[in-house]
Formats: structure tokens, C-alpha cells, sequence
């Protein structure tokens, strides 16, 4: 088929949108933000970092990646 047979077929499928594809998109979910998942119970602080061992905040950052300096 030629690409002119093919806008066509489409626009004889989908009428009331003219030289699109009518797909029906869901909304998106409103998810709650990412807490420190340190300690048992979490330690819930906002805002936090992504590292290789969860979500953490600035005062349970890994000490590899922590910025603080030692006296």
C-alpha cells in the first residue's frame, strides 16, 4: 500500500481526528515523594537522594558519597 492509501484507511477508521491516531491516554498518578528509608522506622525526611542502597537524606547519606569532612 502506498502512503496515501494508507491516510485513507486511517481517516476513514477515525473520522473525527483528521491525520492522527485516536488512542485513548490514562492520566498520570499523583505518587507521594520519596522519603529516607533508613533505620526501622523510617526516618521519613524530606528531601532526599537516590543512592545504590535506597532513598536517603543529607544526615544518612552513604560514607563513600558523604560531603562532610572529617576534623
Amino acid at each position: 500500500m502506498t502512503r496515501d492509501k494508507v491516510a485513507q484507511k486511517i481517516a476513514e477508521r477515525f473520522p473525527d481526528v483528521p491525520g492522527q491516531l485516536a488512542v485513548d491516554v490514562p492520566a498520570g498518578k499523583d505518587k507521594p515523594p520519596n522519603v529516607c528509608d533508613y533505620g526501622n522506622p523510617r526516618c521519613g525526611a524530606v528531601p532526599v537522594r537516590f543512592y545504590p542502597n535506597g532513598w536517603k537524606c543529607d544526615e544518612h547519606q552513604p560514607a563513600r558519597t558523604s560531603r562532610r569532612t572529617t576534623p
